[in-house]
This record gives structure tokens, sequence and C-alpha cells, in this order.
């Protein structure tokens, strides 16, 4: 593990709202724990102090603290982190019901709990697009643009089969980077992927969760890419509008297969290849092997990855099916981060393997439906806004095609 020495010292506050936000940030801070050496109360496992949790997720008082708001309009999600294992890992004053005046007490709450910071770098928020959150979030941001001009919104945005426009304007004309996590598609992920029967949304939580903890991983631990948020903007979003980034984390190999005697983790090889040509490695859906990109990072992580296994043969598995425009200024960057994964203690779908690989891609595509038929100005306005950024998208689409003579009927195998 890193020591305090080579960790992010930038601050990151995290917002988790609504009920589908509040259980995959309560998933995403129980992987932390787990990988930072904490116990379920915020104090140092005995005989790891050496491994002192990163600053830049934890505050230090009498424990180790997530520096977090959890945000719902009912108390029953809230209430189930409250009675679990992981209680008192947060404060009270964490946890926020909406009421009257709710958005002013939240940005007060807000204000106290960063004002201290000596380096604050942004905000990760993790909502859904639909349910009675929705406009709060939206409400929230439009506030964050005007009071955090110069601080960066990362979003974790879960998706369902179709979008209200007007909350998806909202979020593409205000946070920097969109993370999307389509709910059909990690449904599909557990059940093709880890052979779950019947995936639930504990099960889909928990594969969301260890997806951020490799997005986040060279945040918390020595890395070389995606070190700040910052550096999510420069390596990842060409233009202010195309920041809508896919996510794709390998291997995905049921629990059960780990406990065969003759289990081994894939090689580097082996573990990138469905990445370019299988279906269900994404968490949004996918309906072609061809990928028409504007940028695309490929983090390893594991103790024991030799650099230059990351070799020729896996760049022309790559290029094979993933096209890149040759009009935008991002491009291809691969990064090594040298912590080992990590699986959650009792209830993992997920084999504990040597090494993952976390890809993150801005490719050209936005196919969400909408599901709002009103005609107010607001929702006009979101509309254009939403078509013309079809039309931007289109436009390197068909230059990517034409280039490389793309037959985007092709199926995966």
């Amino acid at each position: 593990m890193a020591n305090n020495n080579d960790m992010n010292h930038r601050e990151v506050f995290q917002l988790h709202i609504g009920s589908a936000g509040i259980e995959i940030g309560h998933r995403c801070w129980e992987l932390y724990c787990l990988e930072h050496s904490l116990t379920a109360d915020g104090n140092i496992v005995n005989g790891t102090e050496a491994n002192v949790p990163p600053k830049c997720f934890f505050s230090e008082k009498k424990n180790y603290r997530p520096r977090a708001l959890f945000i719902d309009s009912n108390c029953s999600t809230m209430d189930t982190v409250k009675s679990s294992k992981y209680r008192n890992l947060y404060s009270n004053d964490q946890f926020h019901l909406l009421a009257n005046n709710s958005l002013e007490s939240v940005l007060d709450t807000i204000r106290k709990q960063i004002e201290d910071y000596d380096n604050f770098d942004g905000f990760i928020i993790s909502h859904a697009m639909n349910g009675q959150c929705s406009s709060f979030t939206s409400e929230l941001l439009q506030k964050f643009a005007s009071d955090y001009t110069k601080k960066t919104i990362v979003t974790n945005s879960i998706f369902g089969s179709s979008i209200d426009v007007s909350s998806m304007y909202n979020l593409l004309e205000l946070a920097h980077v969109v993370i999307p996590m389509e709910n059909k598609a990690i449904f599909n992920l557990c059940k093709h992927r880890l052979e779950i029967a019947n995936p639930a949304y504990a099960n889909m939580n928990r594969l969301i969760a260890t997806c951020w903890s490799n997005i986040t991983c060279s945040m918390r631990f020595k890395g070389s890419l995606l070190t700040d948020l910052n550096e999510f903007q420069t390596a990842l979003i060409p233009f202010p509008t195309m920041k809508i980034i896919s996510s794709f984390l390998l291997p995905l190999i049921p629990f059960s297969c780990s406990t065969q005697k003759d289990f081994k983790s894939p090689s580097v090889y082996d573990m990138c290849v469905p990445l370019f040509s299988q279906a269900h490695t994404c968490f949004v859906h996918q309906s072609t092997p061809y990928k028409m990109l504007l940028s695309a990072t490929l983090h390893f992580r594991g103790e024991n990855i030799i650099p230059k296994e990351i070799g020729q043969k896996l760049i022309i598995a790559m290029k094979q099916w993933w096209r890149f425009s040759d009009t935008t200024p991002t491009g291809f960057k691969c990064g090594i981060n040298y912590c080992r994964p990590y699986i959650f203690d009792d209830d993992s779908d997920i084999a504990l393997t040597d090494k993952q690989v976390c890809a993150l891609v801005n490719e050209i595509a936005l196919n969400q439906s909408s599901n709002t038929q009103d005609e107010t100005a607001e929702v006009n306005e979101a509309n254009d806004f939403l078509q013309g950024l079809k039309s931007n998208y289109q436009e390197l689409e068909s230059e990517i095609i034409n280039a490389n003579e793309l037959n985007l009927a092709t199926p995966f195998k």
C-alpha cells in the first residue's frame, strides 16, 4: 500500500443523493475502508498504522470519517445505513432529510464541512437521473456552478431505460464529467458475467462500487493517471459539451470460481481482450464491438503488473475494434496502480484476482430515450440542446466511420 506521502492531499467532497446514491455510496465507503485498513468505525486496523487513509477522501478527528453527505427525501435508506455494520463510520450530521428550505440548509452544511479544507478539489455526486430527488440534484448543480466556479464536479449518474430531458440537460450543462451507470447494462453484467440468476439491486450496487473503487484508485493510492478530479477533464473531455464517459471493468469472474483448486487469475492480455470485442463488459448498453472514441484511458491495478505486459499485442487487439477521432486533442492514455484489488468481505459476487483493468472512454453515443412529453420553454430548450449535441456526435461518428470503413452492424462475438 501507499504511504501518506504518496497520497493525493486535494480534498474531495462526496454527495450521495436519493436511495440509489445512498446505497451505492455506502457500499463504496465500505470497500474504501477495506482498502485502507480501516475498521467499520473508522479506526486503523491494528498493525497497519503505516497505511494512513488518504486525506482526499477521509478526515481525521477521533477516528477517520468519509468526506461525504447523504441526502434523501425520506429516511428509510438512511436508516438502513445508520443501522448497518458501518453505522459508526458516519456522524449524524452527515445525513440530511429534505424538507422546506432544504437546498439552503444542505449548502450551509457543505460550506461548514469544506471551510477547513486545505486544498479543496471538487465534488463527486452519486445520484439517480429519475426519482424524487432528481429535481433537487439539478438545483444543487446550479448552485455549485455559481458558488464553486473553479471546482470540478464529477457525477456517478444512475440511468434507467429512459431519461428526463430537463435533468439530462442540467447535468450536461453544469457537471464537468458525467459517468453514467445504466441499470439494464449492470443487470446484464451481473447475469452474464457473474452468473447471478436473478440479480438484485444489492448485487448491482456492489458492482458499481467496485467500479468506482477502480476509478478513484489513483486518487487514493500512488498512481500515474487520474490522480485528481481536474485530470478527469484534461484526459477525457476534448470539448466542453462532450463529457459523457462510459466505464468498463474486467475481469468479472463469478466468486464461486475462486473456490476451485485450479483457479488462476488471467494474464493482462487475456483480461483485456473481452473489453474490446465481447458483450457485457460496459456499465452502459453497447450494441456493437466497434467503438468510436474521442478519448480513452486504461487503468491497470495490481501489485505484480509488469509494464511490458501492456504491449504491442494488446494495442493491436484494441485497434481492431476501437477507433479514435483524428480531430480531438485527447487520445489514448494508460496507467498502472500497484495497489491490489479488493472484494467485499462477506458477500462478494466477484472472484478476487491479482489484477483488474478499468477503462474510461469518451465514446460517440447518446442513446438514452426521453420520457418527457411536456412542451414548456425549459423542456424545449433542453430538447434543442440534446439534439444539437447529438448532431455534433453524429458528425464525428461519420468522420470515423468513413476514415475506417466500419460496418456498425457487426455483432459481438
